[in-house]
């Protein structure tokens, strides 16, 4: 049994090496279909050991991918785009779950759970999809839509089926904050000129509602979120986004709480086990103000989100807060013990959670901690030098001593002045204060001819004394003799 790893191109160069790595672990041939790169993508693709053919752009994703297919000598294919890969523990598992089911022959193919994350941080962006990545290489299985092409079956066989892929989960960098615009703008552009020519597809709507959703258009997002949502034709695993989106968007817009009190409704009842409509509602509420009904959406929300999170989905993204802001709730009720509690799970959740770790310091501290107890406690749960610098600056004005301690096992250290304070020697801070202050009354003073009269004479309003006027007194004296030395050095 073969498998071979497919991918069309432009101007990939940097996500190609990753496709490259992944595939590798499994496929016995990689095949790049380039469609008009202008980078290094092609280099790149030989250098990786794929075989790489070139096809002109018709703005027909689906042809493209087609013509790849048709280049495919393996049983099996995957077929991933150029910034999705396989994580560390899912590419050795592809082999062995395709020869797994190899032999049954009506079954067609997988459907992969695919996490959106940040090409530059690598942090999960709290979007997910079920996605058509791996199926038979067969004549009755090709790409259809010009544009977020699909695989369909075409020989009308309804007993071949597909199923989700236990244990892969696939990333996808393209909704990247820095590129997502871009792109969006791209697809919308096509999708409506297919549109005014009068082409319409079933999964038009859905679509439309993410360009605008991520080109911030929220009223045209709500529009075709609505459309979407009330439509037989969603994609598979994906049943639940237009109700996540109209809710944002609405939210986002400004809408009327009684329109975004009866989204909200509608969206659990549809989706009963997801977390993410309790927490963005219970977000909204708590800052629109409305706590009571915010804490029983949170309450809500992390229960369902404790019970059923998978990697990717939205409530990772919103459980440290609703954590911490249950923590708040209780503790001015006066129950420190389960604040603290509720705390410390938003930092589980989100270890650099620097509101979380703040108002766990500030309740240990009204505990009657000392820094000895705080630093305890943080090293059971922290890098001492990994994560030094966080909990240096989030400690500084609650627990200084414990901020120093952080802050020489920290690779990015407090200034000197800072320090100083932190230490309680302001004796010191003041003279470092004032020694700055000099060195750049002094430096201006030195170089202030290099300016035009207009900024000499504003200039002059801001230097002290000794820098404008004789004087005996010795720390005029010591300043008269820096300026001179600094005069000295443009000669």
């Amino acid at each position: 049994m073969r498998i071979s790893a497919c991918v069309i191109t432009k101007n990939e160069a940097e996500n190609l090496p990753r496709w490259l790595a992944s595939m590798r672990v499994f496929a016995d041939e990689m095949i790049v279909v380039d469609t008009g790169s202008t980078d290094a993508t092609v280099e790149t693709a030989h250098a990786g050991g794929a075989l790489v053919y070139h096809f002109d752009w018709i703005n027909d994703f689906a042809a493209a991918k087609n013509f790849a297919l048709d280049q495919a000598k393996g049983d099996w294919v995957v077929f991933t785009d150029a910034d999705e890969y396989f994580t560390e523990e899912s590419a050795p598992r592809v082999r062995p779950l395709i020869e797994e089911y190899d032999k049954k022959e009506t079954f067609d193919g997988f459907i992969v759970h695919l996490v959106n994350i940040d090409m530059d941080t690598g942090a999960l962006l709290g979007t997910s999809a079920q996605v058509q990545r791996i199926f038979r290489r067969a004549p009755h299985i090709r790409f259809v839509g010009s544009i977020h092409e699909h695989v369909e079956n075409l020989s009308g066989d309804l007993a071949r089926e597909m199923a989700m892929a236990p244990g892969l989960v696939l990333y996808h960098t393209g909704y990247s904050p820095r590129i997502i615009k871009e792109k969006s703008r791209r697809d919308l552009e096509m999708l409506l000129a297919r549109r005014a020519r009068g082409e319409h597809k079933k999964l038009d709507e859905y679509h439309l509602m993410d360009c605008y959703y991520s080109l911030e258009d929220y009223l045209q997002a709500a529009h075709y979120a609505r459309l979407a949502r009330d439509s037989a034709d969603r994609p598979v695993g994906s049943e639940d986004r237009p109700h996540a989106v109209l809710l944002q968007s609405l939210i986002l817009a400004g809408a009327e709480d009684a329109e975004i009190e009866d989204t909200y409704r509608t969206a659990c009842a549809a989706f009963p086990e997801k977390a993410d409509f309790p927490l963005i509602y219970g977000t909204y509420a708590w800052e629109a103000g409305y706590y009571a009904r915010a804490r029983e959406a949170y309450m809500v929300g992390i229960r369902l989100h404790e019970e059923y999170y998978r990697e990717g989905d939205y409530s990772g993204i919103l459980a440290p807060s609703a954590y911490m802001r249950l923590g708040e709730v209780v503790e001015l009720a006066g129950d420190a013990d389960e604040a603290a509690a509720l705390y410390e799970r938003a930092l589980r959740q989100r270890p650099h959670y620097a509101p979380a770790l703040a108002r766990f310091a500030r309740l240990l501290r009204a505990k009657g901690a000392d820094d000895a107890a705080v630093i305890e406690t943080l090293n059971a749960h922290y890098g001492k030098t990994a994560d030094a610098a966080f909990l240096a600056s989030v400690l500084a004005g609650i627990f200084p001593r414990a901020a120093l301690y952080y802050d020489r096992r920290a690779t990015v250290k407090f200034s000197e002045r800072r320090r100083f304070l932190l230490a309680g020697d302001v004796c010191s801070a003041a003279a470092s204060l004032i020694e700055d202050m000099e060195r750049t009354a002094a430096v201006a003073a030195a170089f202030g001819v290099n300016f035009a009269p207009a900024e000499q004479g504003a200039l002059a309003l801001l230097l002290p004394n000794s820098c404008r006027e004789a004087s005996a007194a010795p720390e005029a004296v010591r300043m008269l003799r820096r300026i001179g030395r600094l005069a000295r050095g443009m000669e």
